[in-house]
């Protein structure tokens, strides 16, 4: 605390708990103790284990950082620096789009899931606020895309694009059907990405195809004016949200870190901080399913 309380009023301290396994505590740790060692830090004010668990009590809780701060003798200065070195540490470990295309050809898949979201931000100043709100969502945010396999396995998010950015166009901006197609993949979109297949019919040569590009985008099928649906095509789009819906848990099973509930630290630590995120979800989901 930076004053100290007037008498009869000291903080009131009390135990929560972190629905996280130990190996994830053990992990991040061992992140933290190896950086230690190669900066030759001498002291700290917590231990690699006590820094992990206040990192991951403020990504999973999102609990004020002064009040855990508080909690643990240091102050919120403290604590943001904790969780920015942590989130760089665990983000440098996570899976890179061409190591993921690749190991997915090489296991013989032939669909990827392709999804984007919004995180929530708080308004922002100036020129940013107008880039960074979300006409779709009501809410200022940041747009981020992410690629998931049929079970919902969230295999690799995208850098944070601002809030008014559209899901195909975010897609289009990072090259990703290009990208996919490099390695045999066709892309599983739902109705914001209609249109993505205008792409492929708009592209004459293709030096993957040798001539025009073969390439398939899937897309359920949308209603036009005068132009209902047919039966058919209601029963196609059915089954193909049965398909996606995996997508939904991918992303759920991301924000179950309520730092993502709506995001107070600078944008600019938005992408790190996903990516970190993501590798706790992993670590997390291969823990327990190596439970005996």
């Amino acid at each position: 605390m930076s004053q100290s309380p007037a008498e009869g009023f000291g903080p009131i301290s009390y135990q929560v708990t972190l629905p996280l396994s130990r190996q994830t505590l053990s992990m991040v740790a061992d992140l933290i103790r190896t950086r230690r060692r190669r900066l030759r830090s001498r002291w700290r004010k917590a231990t690699p284990a006590g820094q992990a668990l206040v990192v991951l009590a403020v990504l999973r809780h999102d609990q004020r950082l002064a009040h855990i701060g508080a909690g643990q003798g240091v102050s919120a200065a403290t604590v943001r620096r904790w969780v920015l070195e942590v989130i760089t540490l665990l983000a440098a470990r996570a899976a890179r789009l061409d190591r993921v295309l690749h190991r997915l050809a090489t296991a013989g898949a032939a669909v990827v899931l392709v999804d984007g979201t919004l995180i929530r931000t708080r308004r922002r100043t100036g020129r940013a606020n107008r880039a960074h709100y979300s006409g779709k969502h009501k809410h200022h945010g940041l747009v981020v895309l992410a690629l998931t396999d049929e079970t919902g396995r969230i295999l690799w998010v995208s850098a944070t694009l601002p809030g008014r950015t559209a899901d195909i166009t975010a897609a289009r901006r990072l090259r990703l059907r290009e990208r996919l197609h490099a390695h045999d993949l066709t892309p599983a979109a739902d109705k914001g990405f209609h249109g993505w297949h205008k792409d492929v019919r708009d592209t004459r040569t293709c030096h993957r195809c040798g001539g025009a590009c073969e390439q398939i985008v899937l897309t359920p099928y949308k209603a036009e004016a005068n132009r209902p649906l047919t039966k058919a095509q209601q029963q196609a789009n059915a089954a193909f949200s049965a398909m996606r819906c995996a997508v939904e848990g991918g992303f759920a099973a991301l924000k179950t870190w309520r730092i993502l509930d709506k995001l107070r630290m600078h944008p600019r630590h938005a992408t790190t901080l996903l990516r970190a995120l993501l590798v706790l979800t992993h670590h997390e989901q291969t823990a327990r399913t190596n439970q005996p």
